[in-house]
């Protein structure tokens, strides 16, 4: 899986990190965003833009992302595209209201990406629809890997499957504030053994 990195020079890193530190007493949130991007670029460990990541990767064939963005603790992640080109991704659905005028919910862990993100070239004319929904199954973390406690605050980046089919080579995520900056934990590809378990568990 392709993913865009955050990269600088772990000697360079550690200098600013020590800047944003020493003025620290009257930073606002988004300095120490980028102070703990510093630290951990520091100490060599993985950060991409998981967001970016998304939209980068594009469509497959249907015309669906290639990549899902979604909690780990969540069942699935829900898309609903429109023919503008935007598309809401969120792990679970929540609306206002009755077709064809109902509200999108925004939740906590919706990603919203804006008009013409995504080729409208894309879309099925025929279908005579101005939005559509589709679901993913999200990846379950193997034990090893698994936070211990507190799965909801990570997130995992993945291949999705818009069908009813297993997923694939996943990612661990721990997001760095608010903005596209995401700590890499883990990343592996599912055994045989975890996807046959998860075959019967796919949701409807």
């Amino acid at each position: 899986m392709d993913v865009q990195l955050v990269e600088a020079d772990r000697k360079e890193a550690r200098e600013l990190y020590r800047k944003y530190k020493e003025h620290s007493s009257y930073s606002k949130p988004i300095d120490w965003e980028i102070q703990r991007t510093y630290q951990l670029l520091a100490q060599g460990k993985t950060i991409i833009k998981a967001i970016e990541s998304v939209r980068l990767a594009g469509l497959n064939d249907k015309g669906l992302p290639k990549l899902a963005l979604g909690p780990a603790s969540a069942e699935a992640c829900h898309i609903r595209r429109e023919q503008n080109g935007s598309m809401i991704m969120a792990p679970e659905t929540r609306w206002w209201g009755a077709r064809p005028t109902r509200q999108f919910r925004f939740a906590q862990e919706t990603f919203v990406f804006p008009r013409e993100t995504f080729p409208i070239a894309t879309w099925d004319a025929t279908k005579r629809l101005t939005q559509d929904e589709h679901r993913a199954m999200t990846p379950i973390v193997p034990i090893h890997l698994r936070p211990k406690r507190g799965l909801e605050n990570y997130h995992v980046l993945w291949e999705a499957e818009w069908e009813r089919v297993v997923p694939k080579d996943p990612f661990l995520l721990r997001r760095i504030g608010k903005g596209d900056l995401w700590l890499v934990c883990a990343h592996w590809d599912l055994t045989e053994v975890e996807r046959a378990a998860l075959a019967t568990r796919i949701p409807v």
